[in-house]
């Protein structure tokens, strides 16, 4: 979650299959490894683990049921999640960690001009993720937010889509015709939104994307990777 989520208790979750644990009894298996903090869904947590996966990057993939979470909450910086954890610092807000794995696993920048533009494309995608409408597809999908799943992507999804994708669709024509934001090499942003526009297809409606092709066109890219698609292939579904 971000500073404009939900309560925790009210976001994604899927029950996991084993006793509860709290955060002090979660060990890290292997010396150090980076662990990551996240509900058992895609929600604002799948980008950042396809970054790590992208990179190659050994991490802990906690999920979280919502019976275990108040055995975590306090000890969330934020009191809410997704949180990285890095030599026991603890990093909240998914764009920060988005941001920080980025630089970490060289799918940044080159130069401080182009970190700014990427910073500046995904706080956009970011943005879209907020909305009244994209960003509440979730709470829908988990009967949080009561309401008619067609009716509500026609009357707050799709305005949302028509305001944002264009953005999206601008900036990704500005670098040529090779599918991402920036240079040759995909990025931390690409990743962020090829997972977030890709849930609004998987989720929403099959035809949500179809103005849109330079996103679909990403989506494709990003999501034939070798390594993303061997984690797409083995993911478990997942309500939102």
């Amino acid at each position: 979650m971000d500073e404009h989520d939900q309560e925790p208790e009210k976001v994604l979750d899927v029950p996991i299959e084993h006793g509860a644990r709290t955060m002090e009894s979660t060990v890290q298996s292997v010396g150090m490894k980076d662990k990551f903090l996240y509900f058992d869904v895609r929600g604002r947590g799948e980008a950042i683990r396809q970054l790590m996966v992208l990179g190659g990057h050994s991490f802990e993939d906690v999920r979280i049921s919502m019976e275990e979470w108040p055995g975590f909450k306090d000890q969330m910086p934020l009191g809410q999640v997704p949180v990285l954890e890095v030599n026991g610092t603890k990093i909240g807000q998914s764009v920060a960690i988005l941001r920080y794995l980025g630089h970490q696993l060289r799918r940044a920048g080159s130069t401080p001009l182009e970190c700014a533009r990427l910073d500046m494309i995904g706080e956009v995608v970011q943005e879209f993720t907020n909305t009244e409408g994209a960003g509440k597809l979730p709470a829908v999908l988990l009967g949080f937010i009561k309401a008619n799943k067609e009716e509500f992507y026609k009357t707050k999804i799709v305005p949302d889509v028509d305001k944002y994708a264009p953005i999206i669709e601008r900036f990704l024509l500005e670098n040529g015709n090779n599918g991402l934001f920036s240079g040759d090499r995909e990025t931390w942003v690409d990743i962020f939104a090829a997972e977030t526009f890709s849930k609004l297809t998987d989720y929403a409606s099959h035809d949500a994307l179809d103005a849109y092709p330079r996103i679909q066109a990403l989506i494709t890219r990003i999501h034939n990777i070798p390594a993303i698609k061997e984690h797409i292939a083995k993911r478990k579904p997942t309500p939102a």
